[in-house]
Formats: C-alpha cells, sequence, structure tokens
C-alpha cells in the first residue's frame, strides 16, 4: 500500500500563482481588494455576514476571548483536548483557566461537566470540535451560556462547514472561530475567521483585529487612507495587529471553488469508515450529535476493549503506510499551563483510547476499504 499521508493540503496552484501576480504586481498586499472578495465569498459560503478574517485561528480566539470579558480575575472553562493555541490567548490576557473533563468516548465535555466548572468569575466556556465533529451537547451547552450570560466560544478549526440540524454550527455560539492554516480544509496558507452571533460583537471585532480602527472607515476599498488625521482609537478599542492580508487571500482565493469538493471528499471516506467502525464490538468511531453533518478533519475512533490501548495500534498502522496518530496531546500536560492542574479521568481515559485515521479527498474508495481492514485485522491479531 503506497503511504497514506493524516493531512494532505489542496492547493490549485495555477490560479494561486495567478492571484499572487496580480497581488504583487499591485504593489499593495496589505489588507485590500482580496481580503474584501474573500470576505464576502466567505460570507455566502458560511451562511454569516458578522465574519472578520484575521491571520490566524488563534488570533480569532483571542478577540473572542478579549470581547467575552476576559482579563485578570476572571476565567474561561475550556477543553484540554485540542490544540495549544486554544488556551494560550487565556494566559496572555491574563485570565485564568478552569479545565473541564470530556466525555471518555468523544474528546469533548458535556453538559455535566461544564457546570461542575463554572462560578461567578465565569466569562466564557470554550468548545472544541475535535476531527470536525460537533459537540453531543453543544446546543445544551449553548442554552446554559445563555442562561447564565456567559459567552460560548466554539474552536472550529477542525470543522469549517461543518453542520447541526442542517445549519451552520456558527448557529450554536457566541464566537466560532475557523482555521484556514496549512493543513485545514480550506487553506490560505495561514489565516482564520472570527464569526460573532452579535452584530455589536463583529462592529467591535474589526476594530479589534486593527490596532483598534474600524477599517472600512478609515480606509477605501483597496485599503488606502481616506483621511488619517481623524482616525482616532480610544483605550476600550485599543488591539492587534491581526488582519488577513492580500497575500493570504490571494491564496484562499484560488481555493475558493474547491471548498465543496474538499469537504465532500473527506466526508465520503468517512462513510465508508462508518460501514466498517459503526457497530463493531471492539472499536467505535468519536460520539456525535444524530443530526449533525461533520466535516471530518480526521476520522477518530476509540477503542472500546479495556486490554488496548491506542499507542501500539497507531505503531502497526504507521509500518502499514497508514499516518494514523492522536493529532494533539492534551493541553494540560504542557509546563505553561501547570498552575492549573487538576483531575481529569475522563480526558486520561480518551487519550489512552483514541487514535485518527487520514479521511479527506486525496484518498481514494479502494484506499478507504482497505485502510478500514487493515485496522480491523491488526486489532483481531492482538486478541
Amino acid at each position: 500500500m503506497k503511504k497514506i499521508p493524516l493531512f494532505k493540503v489542496f492547493t490549485n496552484k495555477n490560479k494561486t500563482l495567478k492571484n499572487l501576480d496580480k497581488v504583487l504586481d499591485s504593489g499593495f498586499i496589505n489588507e485590500g481588494e482580496e481580503v474584501r472578495l474573500l470576505t464576502q465569498k466567505l460570507e455566502k459560503k458560511i451562511g454569516s455576514k458578522n465574519i472578520v478574517l484575521m491571520n490566524s485561528c488563534t488570533s480569532a480566539l483571542t478577540v473572542a476571548y478579549k470581547l467575552s470579558g476576559l482579563c485578570e480575575g476572571k476565567n474561561v472553562v475550556t477543553t484540554p483536548m485540542t490544540c495549544i493555541a486554544t488556551n494560550t490567548p487565556i494566559i496572555n490576557l491574563n485570565g485564568k483557566i478552569k479545565w473541564c473533563d470530556v466525555d471518555s468516548y468523544s474528546g469533548m465535555p458535556r453538559l455535566k461537566n461544564i457546570e461542575e466548572k463554572v462560578d461567578k468569575n465565569t466569562v466564557a466556556i470554550c468548545l472544541v470540535s475535535w476531527a470536525g465533529v460537533p459537540p453531543v451537547d453543544l446546543k445544551k451547552i449553548f442554552n446554559f451560556c445563555k442562561k447564565n450570560k456567559i459567552k460560548l466560544i466554539h474552536d472550529s478549526a477542525h470543522a469549517f462547514m461543518a453542520k447541526l440540524d442542517k445549519k451552520p454550527i456558527s448557529n450554536f455560539a457566541d464566537f466560532t472561530c475557523f482555521s484556514f492554516q496549512a493543513i485545514k480544509h480550506f487553506t490560505c496558507g495561514d489565516g482564520g475567521a472570527l464569526i460573532c452571533k452579535s452584530l455589536s460583537s463583529f462592529q467591535k471585532a474589526k476594530k479589534l483585529k486593527w490596532f483598534g480602527y474600524d477599517r472600512e472607515k478609515a480606509k477605501d476599498s483597496k485599503g488606502h487612507w481616506k483621511n488619517q488625521q481623524e482616525a482616532d482609537i480610544s483605550y476600550e478599542d485599543l488591539g492587534y495587529k491581526f488582519n488577513m492580508n492580500n497575500i493570504t487571500a490571494a491564496i484562499g482565493l484560488a481555493n475558493y471553488e474547491s471548498i465543496d469538493a474538499i469537504i465532500e471528499g473527506h466526508r465520503n471516506i468517512a462513510k465508508i469508515y462508518d460501514e466498517y467502525f459503526f457497530n463493531n464490538a471492539l472499536l467505535c468511531p468519536i460520539s456525535r450529535p444524530k443530526s449533525s453533518e461533520p466535516s471530518f478533519w480526521v476520522y477518530t475512533l476509540v477503542l472500546k476493549d479495556n486490554r488496548f490501548c491506542s499507542e501500539k495500534l497507531i505503531t502497526d498502522l504507521n509500518k502499514e503506510n497508514i499516518q494514523a496518530g492522536k493529532v494533539h496531546i492534551p493541553c494540560d500536560e504542557y509546563s505553561c499551563f501547570s498552575n492549573f492542574k487538576t483531575s481529569l479521568p475522563g480526558l486520561r481515559e480518551f487519550n489512552r483510547i483514541q487514535f485518527s485515521l487520514p479521511c479527506g479527498w486525496w484518498i481514494k474508495k479502494n484506499e478507504a476499504h482497505e485502510i478500514a481492514q487493515k485496522v480491523l485485522k491488526i486489532i483481531s491479531q492482538k486478541i
């Protein structure tokens, strides 16, 4: 079997080079026409007008935390089963982390896990759609947040174009953050987006991503100053240099027309895996809401039999040229988070039994069948 990578980025090389030539010849590579055009296209694709393009998903998360009121003395109840980028902005904003345990069969928190951690200083809850699968309790958690006047931040770096109840997942959070980084479904080389549920948050986010200026008021559509002397930044609006630039947007525009085909490719391979693993006695896909349409950035499985852990299985699959892996290690294992240690038995169990298979447009259907069969063969040999 040829080597099957866990990740493979799609890029339209010819369109990308053509778009980059145009940007470079224009002499204007900062935020301008290309960023504006990509914003408009993604508004239609994602189904939200309150979208702010940024230089990374991490930047989008930082703005979301800030808009939630995070500061010294306040905390975020957040998942430790994610990329470190989900949680480093909390420390950088002088906030505190309250780790929320996760369900061992999904790697994501349930409502009961969150309720145990919320206190009077909690300003936000942060969830992750692991592997592109929305959390089982996403709607319940969002309703809990609304009832308790706490912001829900959804790190959807894995979950571009995922849906719940046939609606975009951005419908179920105050802030939804997407990643357009190098190995995501849709790539700009790097970059990200913040979707705000409320118009007021959207307007503030537009300022925070560019020092504190409202760029649309301060500059024209090409990015040139209208009247710099009238530009001002209040202390409340003081922001960052988080904007996307035209080079990044040009790469995204070249790949934009392929989004639907890319997502369909991931879902088609997941359907094949489902045939093999859904009713298996030894392993199963992570729990997902019945009404969800995951985007399957990877396909994560958990082992049901306590005699096994996933490390050896991953090694055996790698020997077969299948680049299975764990994607991320739990955040609470990093020294930078040592001040927030707590007991997380669900997390420990999930990390012991979980592993992810390649799942994407670059895999042929016969290869997907072969991958699934090899997984079952390796496990059967261990019994």
